[in-house]
């Protein structure tokens, strides 16, 4: 048997980080086994279904890598669910509900106070009323064995079981040519012959009404793999209150999809042992559905910029020099040629592309806050004495070298301040970065060269006062 997976996302917002997951477990459970891996986009609701989301699913897999083998449109498929709905109806199978909205609603209401399970037992499968008008089709889910249960085992979780006189007869058309979600994925899943059905946790309980839709048109029952929930830092479902959600976030700060896809394969799934850092083809090579919790899986965004850093420190100094480009043009109109100079200081210290933002001082003057030059063992006077000398030091062109002007500066802290380096160090860093942090001040200093140096160091002397 080959094996046949399928993600099938609605094209009512961008691609999430969730289906993103589920796309990538079904392709390497797909290349795993040597199998088909199916995208299936699920168009049917016409007022949210738009096609900058149906590209955007689409692109966002593509940008991961994540390939698909065949591709479908749910809404290029009416004429094959009408077919299906006409046989159930002609089987009676199905009927046609005329209940109002007030009347299910009232029903709803009832069922909640009696601390029922909410569903419809609907007697129009006997008796249709004589006035016929805005009618849904429901599956005759109560006709028999009311006290039956629906069970299947799911590959993750073990045995599920749902009673059938919790589900009611349920809805599975609004009408002919409006197939509702349930049934269109029974239908597509039998005709695109899906065999697994690998997908996240909150569509457990659409399984079991998927389950009695395709016994009622006969289909073979598919098996049932339900992935934990991607929960946020305090435990909750993912959302947007916890950060970025959409992929095309994470893409537009920075982040490698090379590092993104192995982020996201190791939220639920565990390949054995410590290896964190994977290649896409050793993920295919261990990925097992037996390897994948029941329990939610955490979303840490440290553990996902340490592993771009990861990748970024992988990476051909000119390949992320030209991967940096558009983020240096639109934060600071720089066409590389700062880029370059600094590429090495930035690729050690970077963790995703946005944060090329940091480095904002070698591409324009800093705000300097005169308290900030001050040495914390020091003063204004030791600050301004310092910068004193270092200005005297760069009038001497032969100096600028590292290694010439370290020895340099050294010798000042040496004779002038007891050997305290910081008190010299900290003022030359803060008067060219403005910042507590940064790479090494002489590193900085023969990257902007002599002259920007100098006019650095004089204008953080003014700010002094």
């Amino acid at each position: 048997m080959e094996v046949r997976v399928r993600v099938a996302p609605s094209p009512t917002g961008f691609l999430h980080v969730g289906t993103a997951r589920a796309a990538l477990f079904n392709w390497l459970f797909a290349r795993k086994h040597g199998g088909k891996f199916i995208l299936r986009i699920e168009d049917t609701d016409r007022e949210r279904s738009k096609e900058a989301f149906d590209q955007d699913i689409r692109d966002g897999l593509t940008w991961l890598g994540i390939e698909w083998d065949e591709l479908y449109r749910q809404s290029e498929r009416l004429g094959v669910y009408r077919d299906y709905l006409r046989k159930l109806l002609e089987e009676k199978k199905a009927f046609w509900c005329y209940h109002t909205k007030f009347q299910l609603e009232s029903e709803r209401e009832a069922q909640m106070k009696n601390k029922e399970a909410p569903r419809h037992i609907c007697e129009h499968k006997l008796n249709p009323p004589e006035e016929k008008i805005g009618g849904i089709i429901r599956l005759n889910v109560m006709g028999k064995n009311r006290a039956e249960a629906v069970v299947f085992e799911d590959l993750i979780r073990g045995t599920v079981e749902f009673k059938r006189n919790t589900l009611g007869d349920f809805s599975i058309a609004r009408d002919l040519d409006d197939p509702l979600y349930n049934f269109a994925n029974v239908v597509d899943d039998h005709e695109m012959n899906i065999n697994h059905i690998i997908r996240g946790e909150d569509h457990i309980p659409n399984t079991p009404k998927q389950i009695l839709i395709a016994e009622a048109l006969g289909f073979s029952i598919p098996f049932f793999a339900h992935l934990p929930l991607i929960l946020g830092e305090d435990r909750s479902k993912l959302s947007k209150r916890h950060g970025a959600t959409a992929l095309s976030d994470y893409r537009q700060a920075g982040y490698l999809p090379e590092a993104l896809i192995n982020f996201i394969a190791l939220l639920g799934w565990s390949p054995g042992g410590n290896k964190e850092i994977m290649t896409r083809s050793e993920m295919v090579s261990a990925f097992s559905l037996e390897g994948i919790q029941k329990g939610g899986a955490i979303f840490d965004l440290k553990k996902l910029r340490w592993m771009n850093s990861e990748y970024i420190k992988k990476m051909p100094p000119q390949g992320l020099i030209e991967s940096l480009k558009p983020t240096a043009k639109d934060l600071f109109n720089d066409g590389g040629e700062i880029l370059s100079k600094i590429i090495h200081l930035v690729q050690e210290r970077i963790e995703a592309f946005s944060d090329l933002g940091e480095f904002h001082y070698f591409f324009r003057e800093p705000e300097i806050t005169p308290d900030l030059l001050i040495w914390k063992k020091s003063d204004a006077q030791g600050a301004r004495k310092a910068l004193t000398y270092i200005e005297a030091v760069l009038e001497d062109a032969d100096n600028f070298e590292d290694e010439k002007l370290r020895n340099r500066l050294d010798a000042i802290a040496e004779k002038e301040f007891e050997g305290d380096r910081g008190a010299v160090y900290w003022p030359f860093r803060v008067a060219l970065s403005g910042q507590k942090f940064s790479p090494d001040p002489v590193e900085m200093a023969v990257i902007f060269g002599n002259k920007k140096t100098r006019e650095r160091v004089q204008r953080a002397l003014t700010q002094l006062g």
